[in-house]
């Protein structure tokens, strides 16, 4: 499960709504950047597992290999798509990752976390 957290800085009076890092659903996973070119914070999506086909969810991935030795096997989980971080208003802008406790993006004050979380979402 995810948490959106409520963020503001007591300088400038910047508000926002992120999960304030790395977090995961369970169809999604996503990280919050700092987008330099909009001075704004935002949740990008980092992982979002594929919609399987009706005949896909039935189909073994290795009809060799028995059930229980795929469910032991570390690799990542097959129908995950990876995508790369970028700015929701345009690809061309500079992000970089943001993890709380961290500054304001506008005035470089630190940002002060609600207690609870805003949203929890899957």
């Amino acid at each position: 499960m995810g948490k959106t957290y409520q963020f503001e800085c007591e300088l400038c009076q910047y508000r926002v709504k992120v999960s304030g890092g790395a977090d995961a659903g369970v169809d999604c996973e996503v990280q919050t950047v700092v987008c330099h070119d909009c001075r704004e914070l935002f949740d990008v999506f980092t992982r979002v597992r594929r919609r399987a086909t009706v005949g896909e969810k039935f189909k073994p991935l290795h009809p060799e290999i028995p059930p229980l030795q795929l469910r032991s096997a570390p690799a990542s989980p097959p129908g995950w798509k990876t995508v790369v971080l970028a700015c929701p208003v345009s690809d061309r802008h500079q992000v970089e990752t943001w993890k709380d406790p961290g500054r304001c993006p506008r005035c470089g004050c630190f940002l002060q976390k609600s207690g609870l979380p805003f949203k929890i979402w899957d």
